[in-house]
């Protein structure tokens, strides 16, 4: 096993052209969109411990949550394209039919994506329902009644997924209140204290708070169960068909990197989501490992935007 790990290593360093075989130089760092404790804070800071391992300098994380996310990607859109500073990635579309920002997949370089997890609707434990089905009956009742945290930006990585499921479930999505939010932490906080009647969020984001008893995961949207969560009913139970949405998590440069250096890091990522290290870090937090190269990424982001723009329209949004 050393040996082949030992061949995969020189292979990679073959491949590299002279630039990026002397990258990098110095440190490095990750914007991180969002703030800490979250999914895409923690799954960022697994795979940056791997990236320190494999280009052997130091990777600095900072997270950058405020406004739902838009002053990390503003930051990294912004970055000078010289392969030292990337960001995380996620499901960006949205920001602009809710007025916030307008990223575009030409804002940014694709490096590789290394996450995937499914939306789950979650309550707070003390909440009258115990199933998807009575509470999306009791929002078709009265949408305007109840409210939604998305945990980042309205109009992104979690509460997409959810609206689209409601959409299909005859609820007027336009009258519920979705409340914006600096990650999923913070609106789980929010969530158990009362201070909203749902949360968007990923099962390993609650994990913690499900296990102390202060929230309650209703369903997740996947058509089969999720490992680690199996007990969590499927969303497809109360539609009567499957159910499949989330979120994907990746890395990207600014726009502009040079492809020596973007092939670099995208190599390295590659290199990463395949340690048994990192492997066991996700399998411990119950988050879903994806990896998608540069180009599966780029056709990934551009289908996102496409998807996107359906639902939020559906939704009753004006495309800015």
């Amino acid at each position: 096993m050393k040996r082949i790990a030992a061949l995969f290593c020189l292979a990679l360093a073959a491949s590299m052209p002279a630039q990026a075989a002397e990258f990098p130089a110095r440190p490095l760092t990750i914007i991180v969109p969002a703030g800490a404790g979250g999914g895409g804070d923690t799954t960022t800071r697994m795979l940056g411990r791997e990236l320190e391992r494999i280009f052997r300098k130091p990777v600095t994380i900072i997270n950058q949550g405020q406004g739902g996310g838009v002053v990390g990607l503003n930051t990294l859109m912004r970055a000078r394209p010289d392969g030292y500073t990337v960001g995380l990635l996620f499901p960006y579309a949205g920001y602009k039919y809710v007025g916030q920002a307008d990223f575009k997949a030409a804002d940014f370089t694709p490096l590789g994506n290394f996450n995937g997890d499914s939306a789950a609707l979650l309550v707070n434990s003390r909440s009258r329902f115990q199933s998807l089905k009575e509470a999306l009956d009791a929002i078709k009742a009265d949408p305007a009644a109840f409210s939604v945290h998305c945990s980042g930006a309205c109009g992104s990585v979690w509460d997409v997924p959810v609206a689209a499921m409601m959409l299909d479930y005859g609820i007027d999505v336009e009258k519920v209140r979705w409340v914006p939010g600096q990650g999923a932490a913070g609106g789980l906080t929010e969530l158990s204290a009362g201070g909203v009647d749902f949360q968007t969020a990923s099962l390993p984001e609650a994990a913690a708070l499900a296990s102390a008893g202060h929230v309650r995961p209703l369903a997740v949207l996947s058509p089969e169960p999720v490992p680690g969560f199996e007990a969590v009913p499927l969303a497809g139970q109360a539609l009567g068909k499957p159910v499949d949405g989330g979120t994907w998590r990746a890395l990207a440069g600014p726009a502009g990197m040079p492809d020596d250096i973007a092939r670099a890091w995208e190599q390295a990522i590659a290199q990463a989501v395949r340690s048994e290290t990192f492997l066991q870090a996700m399998s411990r937090g119950n988050f879903g490992v994806r990896y998608l190269d540069r180009q599966a990424l780029q056709a990934l982001m551009t289908q996102h935007e496409d998807e996107t723009e359906r639902v939020m329209r559906a939704l009753g949004y004006a495309a800015r």
